[in-house]
């Protein structure tokens, strides 16, 4: 019988349990460290057991988080063949035990026990070009959530300190606009002029530049003679820097992105969905991964979570039923994105004529979940060529 390596991943360190055999456990269990010295430790181990078995060992270990990424990297760069089991079927093969045991050493023992059962399936592989995808997209969320954090402190600080710079600009939080802020707090506007008009290169007259830079020596001198709380004056120039920094970040990651999502030719497919630009397409497609894997749009649909569940019992069935969300956390909120999106005009339609029917509005936001399915469809993404 194949020998299996049963692995628990915790963070910085995993529990292995070896087997020669089903219910054949070889040596007792083991701590391995998440480094260098731990891999190796590792590799001797599977290389003992193909010696003494003639067979080439399987190691089979459980997704946690990123915790087990370093472990399943070493592991494909070694060549071993390794399973990535998903935790909710893991917890749920296990919870068909009498016993309720949790421990690090029974995960490892029951992990490899599902391989022998036969329950354990192959994990889905794709390009290297995905998980960095994925990987920007999820920090270009990450940087973006922040950033929209900082606009409402730095808003909330600037009605204190300075509400009369409101206004001024157009957009508040544009470039232009947080460098003459931060010109402004430092008390250095005699060269603001020559900043407003680098800023704005030729998108700008020079009569703009020009009013605009007159309106703010005005609007200094009563500003200069108001009372005004230091400390939120800190703050606030704290936050324009920071505002400035993250506007940079963000451009740097969409510049990457778009690097990226040039060699992924779904990236495309999903724009052609009326209502889906650059951004939203790249974290689809990252979230979801080469897409053959799906034999069909169902699949798809289910695996972000958004198929509808189904309830039926001798002779009632119900009318209402919400969707799983048992799929990808990071797939559904990038799907209702499309939905929502306010150029999205075939999900607008989809909505507005649900809710004629005076469906409930989360009826009609299924609605356009389920119309962006078909556009998705019809438009091959499933079945790439």
């Amino acid at each position: 019988m194949q020998p299996v390596v049963g692995i628990d991943v915790a963070k910085g360190v995993s529990v292995i349990q070896a087997f020669i055999g089903r219910e054949e456990p070889y040596g007792r269990m083991e701590k391995l460290q998440h480094g260098e010295e731990g891999f190796e430790q590792l590799g001797e181990l599977l290389g003992m057991l193909k010696h003494k078995s003639g067979v080439e060992p399987v190691v089979v270990l459980e997704a946690t988080g990123h915790y087990h990424r370093s472990l399943a990297g070493y592991l494909k760069r070694s060549g071993w063949t390794h399973y990535i089991v998903n935790p909710l079927q893991a917890k749920r093969s296990k919870g068909t035990q009498l016993r309720k045991v949790k421990t690090d050493a029974a995960d490892a023992w029951h992990l490899a026990e599902m391989y022998y059962r036969g329950d354990v399936k192959a994990h889905r592989e794709w390009e290297e070009t995905y998980t960095e995808l994925q990987h920007l997209t999820r920090q270009h969320e990450f940087v973006t959530a922040m950033y929209v954090q900082a606009k409402l402190n730095s808003r909330a600080l600037l009605e204190q300190v300075f509400p009369e710079f409101i206004g001024l600009f157009h957009n508040l939080y544009a470039t232009t606009s947080l460098k003459v802020l931060e010109r402004c707090l430092e008390n250095k506007i005699e060269d603001v002029g020559d900043l407003i008009g680098e800023c704005v290169g030729k998108s700008h007259s020079k009569g703009w530049i020009t009013e605009k830079t007159k309106r703010l020596k005005e609007l200094m001198l009563g500003w200069k003679t108001q009372e005004r709380s230091q400390s939120q004056s800190i703050a606030l120039t704290s936050m324009v820097s920071l505002l400035l920094e993250f506007d940079k970040q963000l451009n740097h990651l969409e510049k990457q992105m778009e690097e990226l999502a040039e060699e992924l030719p779904e990236v495309e497919l999903v724009k052609s969905i009326p209502g889906v630009g650059n951004k939203l397409a790249a974290a689809i497609v990252a979230e979801l991964g080469d897409a053959s894997q799906f034999k069909d749009a169902k699949q798809l649909v289910a695996y972000a979570g958004l198929d509808p569940g189904i309830y039926s019992s001798g002779k009632f069935t119900a009318a209402s039923n919400r969707i799983t969300k048992r799929g990808s956390k990071k797939t559904t909120p990038s799907t209702v994105s499309c939905c929502t999106v306010r150029n999205s005009q075939i999900c607008k339609l989809q909505d507005k004529r649900l809710l004629r029917q005076e469906k409930k509005r989360g009826q009609a936001l299924q609605g356009g979940r389920d119309r962006l399915r078909q556009q998705a469809s019809s438009s091959h993404l499933c079945h790439p060529k």
